[in-house]
């Protein structure tokens, strides 16, 4: 995070490298990764979330719907962190670019027959796709 800090368009090779090398098969090392990139997430502009878009929210859409539930939970709490909320990659102005890639995993958590058995995680997919209910009603995905 000390380079994002000096020079922001680092950050596009910090995530796209972050999302390369994920660690798929371990759970733990998941959780220090999401951590790692919540921190980048807030240090980089729009400019360099566009650049990885499509690779950054399909690593955190697998890890919403992991079945390893602290991954799960863990990828889901980057929604509570205000600045990505608020002002930041996950703001609703980027609705259009998020859900359709978020969106799928967010209704595999929630669904009743086969959602995901942490019921933490059920709620937090619901408050996720609560955040942005009033972008849902105007795009259905």
């Amino acid at each position: 995070t000390q380079y994002i800090d000096k020079e922001p368009s680092t950050g596009v090779l910090v995530i796209t490298k972050l999302v390369e090398y994920w660690p798929w098969s371990s759970s733990q090392k998941q959780l220090c990764y999401l951590t790692e990139l919540e921190e980048v997430l807030e240090l980089v502009p729009d400019e360099v979330i566009t650049k990885v878009n499509d690779s950054l929210f399909t690593t955190i859409a697998r890890c919403v719907s992991s079945e390893h539930f602290q991954v799960s939970e863990r990828a889901l709490f980057l929604w509570n962190n205000e600045p990505l909320v608020t002002t930041g990659c996950l703001n609703k102005n980027h609705a259009d670019k998020i859900l359709p890639i978020i969106y799928p995993a967010l209704l595999k958590n929630i669904d009743g027959n086969r959602g995901h058995w942490n019921p933490t995680v059920n709620s937090l997919s619901y408050n996720v796709i609560d955040l942005y209910k009033d972008f849902l009603t105007e795009k259905q995905f």
